[in-house]
């Protein structure tokens, strides 16, 4: 925790800055807890900042960005860097470079065909992994890895332990059937899936969009496996008290120890 007075200075200008409340007409996750989300998602941030090497914020990424539930609280926390927008929701791209100054990035339905064209100093990546098969999430880590500094992280959030009693006795993610489908898979490999049905989501992309759970020794398992990089950080309920968060990326956790072990410089 070298870094502890450089990231304690950006959560305290932050605090005191003036996040824009201006809800985009279109957003449909707009609720009594809205900004206390994205809020949460500052919170998360700071924490992984705290674990990790990351020397200097100076581009950010926001993928999938929506309507800006989280952008607007990152342009505040990091008001030097260039924050980018990403999404295949080409209305919320849209809104986030008219509204918070966003870098316009719009997403194809398979990830890995786009091309961000620059390096990260971090990518969050908050309820993506919620919606996509253990296939997908293992190819679109692997994709995002290619476009960290580094020194940069992939902040990513999952439904974890937690949400099979969240499932079950507050809110439903998905209908029964396809509900006990994704747990007959999570009981028996860890990680369960199913695509949801057309009526379920107004973001409905057929054969790579639904509803995911995953046990976190097995994501764990799936970042291990991609090259040049560490885990640095898991937390479960740690978004919102609700989703799971891990944190990983550069250097690898095999890069070898420098001459001089000494804090590093100031956040840019």
């Amino acid at each position: 925790m070298y870094n502890f007075k450089s990231v304690q200075r950006l959560y305290q200008n932050y605090d005191m800055s003036n996040v824009d409340k201006t809800v985009s007409p279109s957003e449909t996750m707009a609720n009594e807890v809205y900004f206390e989300i994205g809020r949460s998602a500052v919170e998360v941030i700071v924490a992984a900042l705290l674990a990790t090497q990351v020397q200097s914020v100076k581009k950010v990424l926001d993928m999938p960005c929506g309507h800006g539930r989280v952008l607007r609280h990152l342009v505040q926390l990091f008001p030097d860097a260039e924050i980018s927008a990403c999404d295949v929701d080409r209305e919320g791209v849209e809104f986030c470079a008219a509204q918070f100054g966003a870098r316009p990035i719009f997403s194809k339905e398979d990830l890995t065909s786009v091309d961000f064209e620059e390096k990260y100093d971090i990518i969050w990546v908050g309820s993506l992994f919620t919606h996509t098969s253990k296939e997908l999430t293992e190819k679109w880590m692997a994709h995002l890895c290619k476009f960290l500094s580094p020194t940069g992280i992939i902040i990513a959030t999952s439904h974890g332990r937690w949400s099979e009693y969240v499932h079950d006795n507050y809110s439903p993610y998905i209908g029964g059937k396809r509900w006990r489908n994704i747990m007959d898979q999570y009981r028996s490999s860890g990680y369960g899936y199913s695509d949801y049905a057309e009526s379920e989501s107004h973001d409905y992309i057929a054969g790579s969009y639904g509803v995911s759970l995953v046990r976190p020794n097995v994501l764990i398992k799936i970042v291990e496996s991609l090259p040049d990089v560490r885990i640095f950080f898991y937390g479960e309920r740690f978004w919102a008290d609700h989703q799971d968060v891990i944190v990983f990326g550069r250097p690898s956790v095999n890069d070898p120890w420098t001459k001089s072990l000494g804090p590093p410089p100031e956040f840019a």
